[in-house]
């Protein structure tokens, strides 16, 4: 790279700490210009005897001091980008920092454009393909899975995967072209049943890669739990409760909660969209209406329901239950204001009826807030996949179009075998599966295909 980028590498929200990142050629003569030790500009010499270690100085720019900050100097390779990279630490105020940038860029740098500096780490040679990729992921990831699967990634789990399929592709087609062009030698090469062998585990390979992704997807992502009841069962002072903040306007009067309320929440690392939804009823208010029609829809389409009861009533088991059986399978009941719950309140009762209908019976009360740990843990355990992130991997799209056209690939080239095919033809098949291989994490060299058929086969004689 000719020139050279700065950009602000923090939050822009007020913090202890901004740091503005510099990369390329002019990184050391930009920083000679504005940093200063008891007044007196670092120099080049010192900054080179003093790199990687944070050096306290002052940043001046045109004879006005504008902070005191920290500086640490990687030169090139050995630094996030490969090139020349300066980071100067100063106190996170954000009009502070953009009078610095600008400074830096009067000093000969332009503004970064989006990704430049992970850009030139992967073409630098820093970083893969897929580890840069994953670096987006890493600081984006909404959910503890998510997390998880991209610190995976940005550790090498792609790019091992990717290494091994390249390299068993490299060997079959090192072993087709081998017995193509040296079939009038006297070599032995492998049989077709074991060649076929070779191209059916690495198509499977790259199919249980696809579907463990798949589980990986369904992992991260966001969750809708439905609040869903009659009126005034306290379905928007729990959506108050669980969001901690009053989200929804709470009233003794029916009909209040005229259209579902959404809002995103994270339950210990999982993404949740919690609705609150309108009170169902029959009605004549027309609006009202819309908002329960609403509303049920949303409850048929929810992952979760946390169907609420008024436990101060007397609800019988029989009447609740045909009003929302279409609805209680799979649901957990949310009996709320058991710290006035009504005399022929029978939890035994409902419990019983639970193992009938399919769902689960919670009692909380939200104004005591009795019973709502009891409660986030069954959330947690219903959301929750029963599976750990060990044995899945999360492709990005690009990623997962490429694995499953080599998967595509290979199986062509198994059927052109099995009908007798010449190698010269279910060869190309090969090829091309190398290309796609090539394009998640690096090229295929033609000299890296001699090296394997030269290496296995004794051919200079």
């Amino acid at each position: 790279m000719i020139d050279t980028i700065a950009a602000l590498s923090t939050a822009t929200a007020p913090g202890a700490i901004g740091i503005l990142r510099v990369s390329g050629k002019n990184t050391l003569s930009i920083a000679t210009s504005l940093l200063f030790k008891n007044k007196t500009p670092l120099t080049e010499s010192y900054i080179q005897e003093n790199k990687r270690q944070a050096i306290l100085c002052d940043f001046v720019f045109e004879n006005k001091p504008i902070d005191q900050i920290v500086f640490l100097y990687f030169p090139a390779p050995n630094s996030y980008t490969g090139e020349d990279l300066g980071e100067f630490h100063l106190h996170g105020n954000p009009i502070l920092l953009k009078s610095a940038l600008s400074a830096i860029f009067q000093k000969g740098a332009r503004p970064a454009t989006q990704g430049e500096f992970t850009k030139r780490a992967f073409l630098n040679g820093k970083l893969s393909l897929t580890a840069a990729e994953a670096i987006g992921r890493l600081i984006e990831s909404r959910s503890r899975y998510e997390l998880e699967l991209a610190q995976k990634n940005v550790f090498g789990e792609i790019s091992q995967l990717s290494s091994k399929i390249r390299s068993d592709l490299i060997s079959l087609k090192a072993e087709c072209e081998a017995e193509i062009d040296f079939s009038t030698e006297d070599l032995t090469f492998e049989s077709l049943d074991q060649r076929k062998n070779r191209m059916i585990s690495l198509r499977d390979l790259c199919s249980t890669l696809l579907k463990n992704s798949e589980r990986a997807q369904k992992m991260i992502l966001q969750s809708t739990v439905v609040l869903f009841g009659a009126p005034n069962t306290g379905k928007s002072s729990l959506m108050n409760l669980l969001i901690g903040k009053d989200r929804s306007i709470i009233s003794d009067i029916p009909g209040t909660t005229r259209d579902y309320i959404a809002e995103e929440i994270s339950l210990d690392g999982l993404p949740i969209r919690l609705v609150d939804t309108a009170g169902i009823r029959e009605t004549k208010d027309t609006i009202e209406k819309m908002g329960i029609e609403r509303s049920e829809r949303e409850a048929d389409s929810a992952n979760l329901r946390l169907l609420l009861l008024d436990a101060s009533l007397p609800v019988s088991v029989s009447e609740f239950i045909s009003l929302h059986k279409d609805r209680l399978n799979g649901s957990i009941l949310v009996a709320n204001k058991i710290d006035i719950a009504h005399s022929n309140w029978n939890p035994e009762e409902w419990k019983k009826s639970s193992e009938s209908f399919g769902f689960q019976l919670v009692e909380i009360s939200c104004r005591s807030k009795e019973g709502i740990s009891e409660l986030l843990v069954s959330l947690k355990q219903r959301l929750s996949s029963a599976e750990n992130t060990e044995d899945v991997v999360l492709l990005e799209e690009r990623q997962a179009f490429h694995i499953t056209a080599i998967k595509n690939h290979l199986s062509e080239a198994i059927r052109l075998l099995e009908s007798s095919a010449p190698a010269e033809i279910y060869i190309q098949e090969i090829n091309y599966a190398l290309h796609e291989i090539g394009e998640v994490n690096g090229h295929v060299d033609n000299e890296e295909i001699l090296g394997r058929i030269f290496s296995k086969f004794c051919v200079g004689k």
